[in-house]
């Protein structure tokens, strides 16, 4: 069985992920006060609550899923189509536990 991967944000991606439908709802939430599940019922039907859940299957298989583009001469810099939302993201299978950085959040370009 592979590794379950750890997803991280960097301070951009955060500041991204604010913006998102949804994000309101969470505004008034002490963070880690909330289950997954009870996340994911307060999310749920919003452009946040989907991201978070394809970040969920995105940990378990960081491969596995559509690349829009990859980074030129750096195989682990990837950029995926999550939901409605183009999500770049770096894959550090050598950590422990391994990693997913994810760098920017954007709807995809036209």
């Amino acid at each position: 069985m592979s590794p379950r991967y750890r997803v991280v944000f960097t301070d951009a991606a955060r500041e991204a992920l604010r913006e998102l439908d949804g994000a309101e709802r969470l505004a008034s939430i002490t963070p880690g006060a909330l289950s997954r599940e009870a996340l994911r019922a307060l999310l749920a039907d919003t452009t946040l609550g989907t991201l978070l859940e394809d970040l969920e299957a995105l940990a378990t298989d960081p491969y596995g899923g559509p690349t829009l583009a990859r980074t030129a001469g750096v195989e682990d810099d990837r950029t995926g189509l999550l939901g409605a939302l183009a999500v770049t993201y770096m894959v550090s299978p050598a950590t422990e536990p391994p990693v997913i950085t994810v760098t920017t959040i954007r709807p995809p370009k036209g």
